[in-house]
């Protein structure tokens, strides 16, 4: 193999006297127009100066939608927008050559756009040495045009991609790509191309033990790659003298709020070369900020050194999207005459980034700045080398100005602020709330609301409102704080810093309940330790006390259903008991009366806490949650703690349960990860352990108790346990039917509820839902939910997972219609899937009827032969498709027919207009005819009716 690359290099060696032409280059895109699919494609071209070839001599450019330009460097010419090649010599033997290309698309959709062109230059050593002289060149640029992801371009490259290598020093490049749209970049190398869906067949990587076999260090292998987020290229090392070509693609993604996904919009690719050279050269060095944030408006000032350790004279550059702003693009000055050309000097050597910001450099992702070292030893002969490094800083719009509040009228809460600075660029106002303060400071890069602080966003608002009014389940006694937060909208996006909080506590004229604590848990004789205050703040004179309390019991965290009233009291204490904690949170509300037995008003409802648990190996996962009027996510009570048994050393105790740790719910949520970490002993994956927590809370009111102290139910998991749970079984409530399926399978039919409300829904409703319940052999005690499987034909393997719910029963709704089939399965603590349960389906209630007469006479009323849309009871409903004709009345002749088979958009009414098929009006009279609806439905016995019946014009 050496042998073969030796004369590979010789063979290489001796072609360079030959006429050699393109070494690299890429096709990028902007979008020129707001109201049509017109872009602009610039072609860059990078040639061999030696070169008695000119660019485009065969040159082939295609849009990918059926327009091609070419082949020929005066086709090319025509039908560019100004009819030149731009030619610019670059330095490196190399010639820079630009063309621009106007183009409009006929429709959305994903184009790949491309160039192709005899030949590279000859002795590219991986692409066949001096055989690379008859390969083409070509590149590709994907282009997706999609409506809902809004206007786009493509990526633009800043850094030539020709670039100088020693043997044996690594190699760095950067192409220096920015998005204008702001979109996210990632890059990946790839195969170079000599062909629409062509790749070069005899391309060898960089890191091919052919190519190279050792880095700088001395190691081995050699190493090939491309950071995907920034977008260095390394190739550590180079082995042999020659030229090389690569190639890259600089894809974009942005996010779709259809989808809740990042798209990818396309790529552009770059084909580029690297020259290798032998040199006594050592890489220079640079020194650049730590990645920062900084505020719309501000000026960033930041110092970029440069040296070399040869002590050769280095240039500093930077490349980046911050250059091509449309309003204060950023300067990069040479420092101390602040020179805004860059040039060698003596090393070291500082550089002057000074970019004065605005709002229209507001974005989500952070900009990139690439900064670029080169130095120049004293051997003009030596190549220069160089080194890059990245600088993130993030362009943050400021925070919302002058939040206040008041209480209002209703006891709701009215907010008020400033008109916002950036309002010219459509954010939207977010509004977030929490219970008590959470103190933050929004600045740096702490941008928006931070995710531990507790704040909810409870509404989003037009940017032009300066007002808001709160009434959303608000409880007396509360102390609600507020902050405000500008959205950008995509797809640059972005999110400014939160306004200053605002806080303000509703007057306590209710009952505020602070405890709802499980003290015994058990299926039968579970117990709660309920616990309020009185009206603190009630007026006296207008409801005089003593008060009378009525505490109400819901089951679960929401809904109404199984309400109970469990006692009547004037003590603000209760122990509920007789309730089966093991399984069920449960809320309460309290009422209460005056001294004259007049209903006055109510509290806020409050739930217990619920622990859930998931088993790992050797570990176990706790989450807890709770649906209270306070919050249990405070700064000044930011621990909750866990309870755990089986902590001595045997790990045999089960009764007595002990502190094993505690939890920054402020920074973790409410989460805990035991490892079995207290007193250092493991946890056995052969027995059960058992937890509870304990949570705190506050109002963040000082006339309210604090901390609110609430323990959660004790919940057992064994650890490593791999054995599913039983399997549920589906109620099947009244009459079912049996039909044949796909592929034979059997389809057990539930008598649909629905159908007799259906009928009560107008002709274009289309919003349907199923509800199934369940049952379940819990054996272990650790279902921990049930996830519910769909399918539309009952088809085995078509089933998908709709949804997962602790509770037994489920409603899918959203459908289009009702036909479906479904299946059950339990998850337990340690995430094991039971196998499905027996499917049952629910089908739809097909329905279509005709009339007998119509009176075609243009007024209005009448005037086609329609399906019944009147009263809703008639409706055509669940229709895949109508085939209608008309005879005669003898029934002989066929007069008109209408089939919506492969229309795009069919009528199933058919309002027949009483013409022949010519268009011709037919004469008053009774007429026959037939009609086959097609129905979407499981049960083939529904699946066709036919209507045949005479019909009589009048007119």
């Amino acid at each position: 193999m050496k042998y073969f690359l030796t004369l590979l290099l010789v063979v290489t060696f001796s072609t360079n006297l030959w006429a050699t032409h393109i070494r690299a280059g890429e096709i990028t895109a902007v979008r020129i127009s707001q109201s049509s699919l017109r872009y602009r494609f610039t072609l860059i071209i990078y040639k061999d100066t030696g070169s008695a070839l000119k660019v485009g001599d065969g040159g082939i450019f295609n849009f990918g939608q059926g327009r091609i330009i070419g082949p020929g460097r005066a086709a090319l010419q025509d039908a560019s927008i100004d009819g030149v090649f731009h030619e610019q010599n670059v330095g490196n033997e190399t010639q820079r050559v630009v063309i621009q290309f106007d183009h409009t698309f006929d429709s959305p959709g994903v184009y790949v756009v491309s160039y192709t062109e005899q030949n590279r230059n000859s002795g590219i050593i991986n692409l066949g040495g001096a055989n690379s002289l008859n390969i083409p060149f070509h590149v590709e640029t994907i282009l997706k045009i999609d409506p809902g992801l809004d206007i786009n371009g493509t990526p633009q490259l800043t850094i030539p991609p020709i670039d100088k290598a020693c043997v044996g020093t690594r190699f760095i490049h950067n192409p220096g790509a920015y998005d204008p749209d702001g979109d996210s970049l990632a890059y990946k190398i790839v195969t170079p191309m000599q062909d629409r869906g062509v790749n070069v067949r005899t391309y060898i990587p960089l890191d091919d033990p052919n190519i190279s076999n050792t880095r700088e260090d001395g190691g081995s292998p050699a190493n090939f790659s491309i950071n995907p987020l920034t977008g260095d290229l390394t190739w550590d090392a180079p082995l042999f003298v020659g030229e090389y070509n690569i190639a890259f693609i600089v894809e974009e993604w942005r996010f779709s709020n259809l989808t809740g996904e990042y798209e990818l919009l396309g790529y552009v690719t770059r084909d580029m070369q690297i020259l290798v050279e032998e040199c006594n050269n050592n890489r220079p060095e640079l020194e650049v900020p730590a990645d920062t944030c900084i505020e719309a408006g501000a000026l960033l000032q930041a110092e970029i050194k440069g040296f070399d350790p040869d002590n050769n004279p280095i240039l500093l550059e930077s490349f980046g999207g911050v250059f091509q702003q449309n309003s204060n693009p950023a300067e990069f000055l040479s420092i101390p005459d602040l020179n805004p050309v860059p040039e060698f000097r003596n090393s070291p050597a500082s550089s002057l980034f000074k970019w004065q910001t605005d709002l229209s450099h507001v974005r989500e992702r952070p900009y990139q700045v690439r900064f670029k070292v080169s130095d120049k030893p004293a051997d003009s002969s030596l190549p220069e080398l160089v080194n890059f490094e990245t600088w993130n800083v993030k362009v943050v719009a400021p925070a919302p100005k002058r939040l206040a509040a008041r209480i209002g009228s209703n006891l709701d809460i009215e907010l008020f602020w400033e008109a916002y600075v950036g309002a010219n660029y459509a954010p939207v106002m977010q509004v977030y709330r929490k219970v008590d303060s959470y103190d933050f400071d929004p600045e740096n890069c702490n941008v928006g609301i931070p995710p531990e602080s507790g704040y909810e966003l409870i509404d989003e608002l037009p940017i032009d409102q300066t007002n808001y009014t709160d009434n959303d389940k608000l409880s007396p006694g509360a102390t609600y704080c507020y902050r405000l937060v500008a959205q950008f909208p995509l797809p640059k996006g972005g999110t400014s810093y939160a306004s200053i909080e605002k806080c303000i506590t509703i007057p306590l004229d209710v009952p505020a309940i602070t405890n709802v604590s499980v003290e015994n848990t058990d299926e039968t004789n579970g117990e709660i330790y309920v616990r309020w205050t009185s009206p603190l703040e009630i007026n006296t004179t207008l409801f005089p006390p003593p008060y009378k309390y009525e505490l109400i019991r819901f089951e679960g965290f929401d809904g109404l259903g199984q309400r109970s009233l469990v006692t009547t009291t004037t003590d603000t204490t209760f122990i509920d008991s007789g309730l089966n904690t093991e399984n069920l949170p449960y809320r309460y509300m309290v009422r209460f009366y005056d001294n004259a037995d007049n209903l006055i008003d109510s509290s806020a409802t409050a739930s217990s806490v619920r622990l859930e648990a998931l088993s790992l190996i050797e570990a176990i996962e706790l989450n807890w949650e709770a649906d209270v009027p306070w919050s249990n996510r405070t700064q000044n009570f930011p621990y909750h703690y866990i309870y755990r048994n089986r902590t001595d050393a045997a790990a045999s105790d089960t009764d007595n349960f002990e502190l094993i740790d505690s939890t920054l719910v402020t920074a973790e949520g409410f989460t805990y990860l035991d490892e079995g970490n207290f007193n250092g002993t493991p946890l056995l994956n052969d027995r059960d352990y058992c937890y509870y927590v304990v949570t705190q809370g506050s109002y963040g009111n000082p006339i309210l108790p604090e901390p609110l102290i609430n323990n959660a139910q004790v919940i057992c998991v064994q650890p490593g346990d791999e054995i599913p749970p039983e399997e549920p079984k589906i109620e099947v409530p009244g009459d079912t039917t049996t039909v044949e399926g796909p592929n034979g399978t059997p389809l057990v039919i539930l008598e649909n509820p629905n159908c007799s409300r259906v009928v009560l829904e107008p002709c274009a409703f289309d919003n349907y839902s199923n509800t199934l319940t369940w049952t379940a052999d819990n054996i272990d005690n650790d279902i921990a939910s049930y996830n519910i499987y769909f399918s539309t034909t009952g088809e085995e393997e078509s089933y998908i997972l709709v949804g997962n719910t602790r509770n037994t029963e489920f409603t899918h709704t959203g459908l289009a219609s009702y036909k479906g089939c479904y299946k059950i399965a339990a998850v337990d603590r340690s995430n094991n899937e039971s196998t499905m349960s027996n499917a049952v389906c629910f089908d739809n209630c097909p329905y279509y009827e005709l009339p007998n007469t119509f009176t075609p006479n243009a007024d209005g009323m009448n005037d086609t032969f329609r399906a019944f849309d009147q009263p809703n009871q008639k409706c055509p409903r669940f229709i895949q498709g109508v085939e209608f004709k008309v005879f005669n009345r003898w029934g002989g002749d066929e007069l008109f027919s209408y089939n919506t088979k492969g229309v795009a958009e069919p009528n199933f009414y058919i309002d027949w207009k009483g013409t022949d098929k010519n268009g011709n009006e037919l004469p008053s009279g009774t007429y026959y005819y037939t009609a086959t609806v097609t129905f979407d439905v499981l049960d083939p016995s529904k699946a066709k009716q036919e209507f045949k019946n005479w019909v009589k014009i009048v007119r």
